[in-house]
């Protein structure tokens, strides 16, 4: 029977020595960490220069260390930048504000990923994951699907990353010799993309109600992580029960395994969700007593419990911290956090810029006189949206774009909210539809399996399924 043990860190490339500008990149990430909080909570907008400059150093960094779609989307940036510099009078002041609110995304996504190096240490999370991938097939897949969906509220795609190690691990050691390509493996990975996708339209921790949300004036965070829970709820259900039958449907064939299935880890799974609801507490209290935007409450409050987790969860000494976990998150964890994560960030950059260069009034203008009716323009929105993440452009880029064409959704008859639920659901079924999400490229790694058939031949009947829906009930709804 597999013995839970420590990860100390999941990340695929932790064994790897990173050349020492690493370390200065991690410095100056907690920096703009640091720089953005104060911003955001205080409004000290002094610091959106020095923000703004840490975003120009570490550019070098993402070209090189980079993924393949990042790097092209940092020098579609670079290319961008100076096409406005050449044709645009207010060039200076608009990539100033560009490089500012791609500040914000990469202080958000650093502050979210330093919860990984605490989580990525837990005995507590490590049980319960080794609990989720040790049940027979039916259970493991919907245990896995919900699991990853509760864990990425703490660690973001670093759920994946665990769940994937644990599953890579204790599949290799079964009397077979499992791999990912078999029908145990590939059901684990469709649960785990099934599981995470739902999370980022409402959690706090998540990027899509943060942007969406700060698109519309008159559209609250709140507002939109309440209609984010709903979307999330049904996608989850609709997963869970998909999931359950296509693993139904394996077992009758017959040819699965079997397994001997650990006990659930009672203390574990209550530590968990204690974690949880103090996060969310902590993070509440913040934005309403303090006057405080849940962003910026998140970009304070998230590093702080990471050590505070290590401390007094992880029994970590001050001295033992500094030389450990924080060494490692700080010169590693962050540095490759970042470079993975670089074509959101740039996507983010691009699109005021973008929004300024290309003639978005006859754009709009042209969509107007077609005549549209409000749920024929939702439907466009989201098959666009997830179409075009599908050849590798991020949702970031496309919902500023989106907003910007069509300007006031009155004119068709919907309200912006309309609009920001249509987006948040597209964002979520993207994260699991296209080859080019970090969602499949980490569990295509982990599996050791292609991105494309994980998500167009294995995940292939849910995409259909779940595009079914998402369009019906646009039709029936609006």
């Amino acid at each position: 029977m597999p013995q839970a043990v420590a990860l100390t860190d999941p990340s695929p490339r932790s064994s790897t020595r990173l050349p020492d500008w690493s370390a200065m990149i991690g410095i100056l990430l907690i920096c703009l960490v640091v720089f953005q909080g104060i911003d955001n909570w205080l409004d000290v907008t002094t610091l959106g220069l020095p923000s703004a400059l840490i975003m120009i150093a570490i550019v070098p960094y993402l070209l090189v260390r980079g993924g393949k779609v990042g790097r092209l989307f940092v020098m579609l940036s670079l290319l961008t930048a100076a096409v406005a510099l050449v044709r645009l009078e207010d060039a200076p002041a608009l990539l100033k504000e560009a490089l500012i609110r791609a500040a914000f995304f990469q202080a958000f996504l650093t502050a979210v990923f330093t919860l990984q190096e605490a989580a990525s240490r837990s005995e507590s999370i490590n049980r319960v994951g080794l609990f989720l991938i040790s049940q027979p097939l039916r259970k493991q897949s919907v245990l896995t699907l919900i699991g990853t969906n509760v864990m990425a509220l703490m660690m973001n795609m670093g759920s994946l990353v665990m769940i994937g190690t644990l599953a890579r691990d204790r599949m290799a050691s079964d009397d077979d010799g499992a791999t990912g390509a078999t029908e145990r493996g590939w059901m684990t990975a469709v649960a785990a993309i099934r599981g995470f996708s739902p999370s980022v339209t409402w959690s706090p921790l998540a990027l899509p109600p943060v942007l969406l949300s700060s698109l519309y004036a008159g559209v609250s965070l709140t507002e939109t992580m309440m209609i984010g829970l709903a979307i999330s709820l049904v996608i989850f259900v609709v997963s869970c029960l998909f999931t359950f039958g296509q693993a139904t449907a394996i077992l009758r064939k017959g040819t699965t395994p079997f397994v001997e299935a650990l006990a659930l880890p009672v203390s574990s799974v209550a530590k968990l969700i204690a974690l949880l609801i103090t996060i969310f507490t902590a993070i509440y209290f913040s934005a309403h007593q303090l006057d405080m935007s849940t962003s910026a409450a998140v970009i304070v409050i998230i590093p702080v419990t990471s050590c505070l987790w290590l401390i007094f969860g992880l029994h970590h000494s001050i001295g033992t911290l500094i030389e450990g976990p924080l060494k490692n998150m700080v010169f590693q964890r962050l540095p490759s956090q970042a470079a993975e994560t670089s074509v959101i960030v740039s996507a983010a950059f691009l699109g005021p810029v973008l929004v300024k260069l290309f003639p978005m009034q006859e754009a709009a203008q042209v969509v107007v006189s077609a005549h549209l009716t409000g749920a024929w323009l939702l439907s466009l929105i989201f098959l666009a949206t997830i179409a075009l993440a599908m050849i590798g452009l991020n949702p970031v880029l496309t919902s500023t774009l989106v907003v910007a064409i069509i300007g006031d959704p009155a004119t068709f008859g919907v309200t912006p909210i309309n609009v920001v639920a249509v987006l948040l659901t597209a964002w979520a079924l993207a994260a699991q539809f296209s080859p080019y999400t970090g969602t499949a490229a980490i569990v295509s790694r982990m599996f050791n399996v292609s991105p494309v058939r994980l998500i167009f031949v294995q995940n292939g009947p849910f995409m259909v399924l779940s595009l079914g829906i998402a369009l019906t009930g646009i039709y029936l709804i609006f």
